[in-house]
């Protein structure tokens, strides 16, 4: 199979490399998958960069995909294969405290494809079958984006009350596009950050605002770049106001004075990732047409543009890959 790995940190260049493996080939209680379409995250920038010290090389990264079952291991029902279904980025232990408080997204053990094993930039993966789920009626390409981007956009956006309130997105990357569009959903005015005149003009083709210089005093904002935005989200957030930091695309520490959340009396929350359900919850939104698709394909021999691309904010909505 063709599959791109991360061999070294570094730049994209330098870090990923096309390859010719062998087919990988599902063990107990694991299927295997070939994948239709594979999505690219900021966290998968943040791993080449090295930032993990948990993640050994050589690794294939990626962790959002969707694909059909196409072989299972023993103890695995074979009416899988032939089902189209959406890999689980994070495979969690199901016994910790968390998990047992219903926070499996905080799992102390969780297993993050494309880091602690093999991910999604390639021809097929194979993983534990409970982390499968079956799922119809929305493109692939589509669908990629519902198995990390939008879920995580709901399950944050369901943190706050954003009905009726002005909010802002911070980084009009392809988190941020979704953030904003759930957002609106939920009866938010909402207005968005981007230096890129096309997504400019994107974005507000879907009614979202464009934040512009002198804005101030948001109810809600959240941050989806980061340490070099962490400070100006905060100045931008209305006293009593919400900031919610969901991304951090360099990987760098953030410096701050405590002040400006202490005088402001600003509450800062911390979100991470999203629960099974919320992916459902996704693909009916995309389903219904209540979220746009926005996504730049590209080919799984592409992966060093699409990361470069990223990372010089040219993408449009969410990079995905396909075979």
């Amino acid at each position: 199979m063709r599959a791109v790995r991360l061999v070294r940190f570094g730049k994209p260049s330098e870090a990923l490399r096309l390859e010719d493996l062998e087919d990988p080939r599902p063990g107990k209680g694991e299927v295997l998958v070939k994948v239709e379409a594979a999505g690219v995250c900021g966290r998968d920038l943040v791993v080449r960069k090295g930032a993990f010290p948990h993640v050994r090389l050589p690794v294939i990264p990626g962790h959002e995909g969707v694909g059909k079952v196409v072989d299972v291991g023993p103890g695995v029902d074979r009416d899988l294969v032939g089902q189209r279904v959406f890999v689980a980025p994070a495979m969690y232990d199901g016994t910790c405290d968390y998990c047992r408080r219903g926070l499996e997204n905080l799992c102390r053990n969780a297993q993050y494809l494309g880091e602690h094993r093999d991910g999604t930039y390639s021809e097929y993966v194979v993983l534990p079958s409970h982390f499968v789920y079956p799922f119809h009626g929305v493109d692939p390409r589509a669908a990629v984006l519902a198995t990390d981007v939008i879920p995580t956009a709901i399950a944050a956006v369901r943190r706050v009350d954003v009905d009726g309130r002005k909010v802002l997105v911070v980084g009009g990357g392809g988190t941020g596009l979704y953030l904003a569009q759930v957002a609106k959903l939920r009866g938010a005015e909402v207005y968005i950050s981007t230096r890129s005149a096309d997504k400019a003009k994107a974005y507000g083709s879907l009614g979202i605002g464009i934040y512009q210089e002198g804005m101030k005093d948001f109810d809600v904002v959240f941050d989806t770049v980061g340490s070099p935005t962490i400070e100006t989200s905060i100045r931008l957030a209305k006293r009593n106001g919400i900031v919610v930091l969901i991304g951090n695309v360099t990987g760098e520490r953030a410096y701050l004075s405590p002040a400006l959340i202490i005088l402001r009396q600003i509450a800062v929350l911390g979100h991470m990732a999203y629960k099974p359900w919320d992916v459902y919850e996704g693909l009916d939104l995309l389903r219904r047409g209540l979220i746009a698709p926005v996504y730049t394909e590209y080919k799984l021999s592409e992966a060093v543009k699409a990361h470069e691309d990223m990372e010089a904010g040219r993408v449009l909505g969410r990079a995905v890959l396909t075979p």
